[in-house]
């Protein structure tokens, strides 16, 4: 009788075992993918541009300012550092009818006030601009509106594809970050007026932000010294913001610095800062000691080292350069571990404007934090095992041609809308990037140049990725190393 209880209870440990293992190696989550689902059977051959006659199988935003000129872009010879944001007062309509085509003389299924500015580092420069915003009541307080079917928030993104002529690297990265990893900014597409001018495809996304939908962890309750806490690393504003005091940053292992994002400003407090460096610096201290791959001492203690593991691989398969240094995003509950999450794609597949970025090589493993992660053996395997492991599902040769061209094909004549009004950045002297050899003639030209870059990219991976053990290796590591 003991004997088959026993059985029992192994045959039912080994199936939560079975259960557990098969949910971390499959990798695709649910989520709404709007290229497969939204006004895919609408018909849509229009290619006006005239507020008149536009029409679009994907949602239509329209924004009024009365003339007034959206603040955040920099004044004639004003580095972008030097911008303080401010926003102004706008109104808001935004058409979305299912199985319909989006027009400008329908009627909205939102209206409201908000408030806005440009958004961005270098994309502030641009002649196509991203936007951030924020509903308001007509007191001009926050509140909290859903969008395009995602969940309801207050800040939201427009974000404006102008260097990445593909129109695709954020939509594409996001959601598929999403299925991979716990958290990515959830992504619709639409086209936009600004005082009733065309102003092209964007990508309507999610801000990084707590709360129900996005990242949820437990509220900060206003009273407390600790807190749930989202911070980003990047370039110094001048904007009145809470930098972190962290180990990092006096390590000079860092350029920018660790500013808040969670709690907010209206909320943040000297003693809650304070907590957030202690608390963010414990981490920091255990991955630069001398103890820092061991059990009981060791960085693991302190971060979910799955999510460390993805933003790796994610990031050097895209090759975004920015990704450890700039627009990189933490977040820890408060009785959780540290965690990651992706932000920003538009330099990823050599198209950073500045210089070619090699196709061979890793280069996650000098970054900030990963520079002591890459040290440890265990970190290591778990990176190798995890992108074989993608590579047979999500990020697949065949998946990630597949969704390029469900992407292309979906998006269909708006993207002859988008370059009829911005078709001029194809001109050699209009392109953004530096070398005459990597300057792009066409849309065409510009998808073949992402997905040629990607399967390279993949295929030279999976050739190099066992050798990112030597980064690991006792050889180079033993003054680290106990």
């Amino acid at each position: 009788m003991n004997s088959r209880k026993i059985y029992t209870g192994l045959v039912v440990l080994l199936l939560l075992a079975a259960l557990l293992l098969s949910r971390h190696i499959d990798p695709e989550k649910q989520r709404y993918q709007q290229h497969l689902s939204y006004n895919t059977q609408v018909e849509d051959t229009s290619l006006s541009i005239d507020e008149d006659t536009f029409s679009s199988h994907l949602p239509v935003v329209s924004i009024e300012t009365g003339g007034v000129v959206i603040p955040g872009r920099p004044e004639q010879g004003q580095h972008v550092k030097d911008i303080e944001n401010s926003f102004i007062q706008a109104d808001m309509r935004i058409y979305d009818r299912e199985g319909e085509l989006n027009k400008l003389s329908s009627q909205p299924v939102l209206e409201s006030k908000i408030n806005i500015r440009v958004r961005g580092n270098s994309s502030r420069t641009f002649d196509k601009v991203g936007y951030l915003f924020k509903f308001t009541d007509d007191a001009g307080m926050e509140r909290k509106l859903e969008v395009m079917g995602m969940e309801k928030d207050s800040t939201w993104v427009l974000h404006g594809p102008y260097l990445d002529k593909t129109l695709m690297r954020n939509y594409m990265w996001y959601n598929l970050a999403g299925q991979i990893m716990e958290w990515a900014p959830d992504v619709r597409y639409c086209e936009v007026f600004l005082d009733h001018e065309y102003q092209g495809l964007y990508v309507m996304a999610e801000q990084i932000s707590m709360g129900e939908g996005r990242i949820e962890m437990t509220k900060y309750d206003g009273k407390s010294n600790i807190s749930s806490y989202i911070v980003c690393a990047d370039r110094e504003s001048v904007n009145d913001v809470q930098y972190l005091d962290n180990f990092t940053s006096y390590a000079l292992r860092i350029n920018g610095k660790l500013e808040v994002k969670y709690p907010g400003a209206s909320r943040i407090t000297p003693e809650l800062t304070e907590y957030i460096s202690r608390d963010f610096s414990r981490f920091e201290k255990a991955l630069y000691s001398f103890d820092y791959d061991t059990a009981r001492y060791g960085y693991q203690n302190y971060i979910d080292v799955d999510s460390f593991v993805d933003y790796f691989i994610i990031n050097e398969v895209t090759q975004n350069t920015d990704a450890g240094l700039y627009s990189t995003y933490f977040y820890k509950d408060v009785s959780g571990k540290l965690k990651m999450c992706v932000w920003d794609f538009n330099n990823c597949c050599d198209n950073y404007i500045e210089d070619q970025t090699p196709m061979a090589g890793f280069f996650m493993q000098n970054r900030p934090w990963y520079f002591m992660l890459c040290k440890d053996e265990a970190f290591m395997e778990k990176v190798i095992t995890r992108y074989h492991q993608l590579r047979k599902g999500i990020l697949s040769e065949e998946a990630v041609e597949s969704y390029i061209a469900g992407v292309q094909s979906y998006l269909g004549p708006a993207i002859e809308r988008n370059f009829e009004k911005w078709g001029y950045s194809f001109l050699p002297e209009k392109d953004l990037l530096y070398e005459d050899e990597r300057k792009i003639g066409s849309y065409e030209a510009a998808v073949e140049q992402y997905e040629t870059r990607l399967v390279r990219r993949m295929r030279w991976m999976d050739e190099h990725i066992e050798d990112l053990r030597s980064y690991s290796h006792e050889s180079i590591n033993k003054k680290f190393n106990h």
